[in-house]
């Protein structure tokens, strides 16, 4: 009886009156993931692109403006910049990988086209870039009166939402955290376990977006986003 059960794939389960198949017990569903990416672990890397970008941000103001603030969240995260990565990776990979969606771009592994995906890549940056940050300056002043950033300080500026040295230096910035940081990002939160890595993006999440939609519920109401707290240098 004992051969025929393990024949079938089937073991004797005690106290459960028979076998079940084999598997059963142990059986553990794979992780979802996103374009070969652990679901989890993306939106992970997600979020400290998002803690990283806060940083920046405010580093970028204390030299400019003398001021170190709040960047109207509670906490130290900025949700564009995690937004940005994932759309980037979801659309189109890393550079050396790059794709639009699932159809890769010169797909031949050659060194001329590792050069040229890469500055395709750059060129898509930068334009998205460019007229996302300018059209999301343009759209929180419409929507909120509310004029978010400023940097008609900075020479070549296009309206005061947007400059090519900036946006330069974004490009730059996302491509060398796509196409070096981020596979070995991959590799060390895949160590994490599946259970304790979807349990902290799902928790980080709600609250970054709880966070973002306070912001906004602010901005409809008030007609200001809100300064929760600020340092000044000058």
């Amino acid at each position: 009886m004992q051969d025929l059960e393990e024949k079938e794939g089937r073991v004797a389960a005690p106290g459960l009156g028979g076998a079940m198949p084999v598997g059963t017990v142990s059986a553990k569903k794979p992780a979802k993931r996103i374009f070969g990416v652990r679901a989890s672990t993306l939106f992970l890397i997600c979020y400290i692109a998002a803690f990283l970008g806060w940083w920046v941000e405010n580093l970028f103001r204390t030299f400019t403006a003398g001021v170190f603030d709040s960047r109207h969240q509670l906490l130290p995260f900025l949700g564009a910049y995690g937004f940005g990565i994932f759309v980037m990776f979801f659309v189109f990979g890393t550079p050396s990988e790059m794709r639009i969606f699932k159809k890769r771009i010169l797909p031949e592994r050659t060194a001329k086209n590792h050069i040229l995906r890469s500055v395709v890549y750059c060129a898509v940056m930068f334009c998205l870039i460019l007229f996302g940050e300018m059209g999301m300056g343009l759209l929180f002043e419409k929507v909120f009166g509310v004029k978010a950033w400023n940097y008609t300080n900075i020479p070549l500026h296009i309206t005061q939402y947007t400059s090519l040295p900036t946006t330069i230096a974004f490009t730059a910035g996302i491509f060398l955290l796509m196409q070096f940081a981020f596979p070995h990002a991959v590799k060390l939160i895949d160590k994490i376990p599946d259970k304790t890595a979807f349990i902290l993006a799902l928790v980080l999440g709600i609250l970054i977006a709880a966070d973002w939609l306070l912001m906004i519920i602010s901005g409809l109401i008030n007609g200001k986003f809100p300064d929760y707290w600020a340092i000044k240098f000058r």
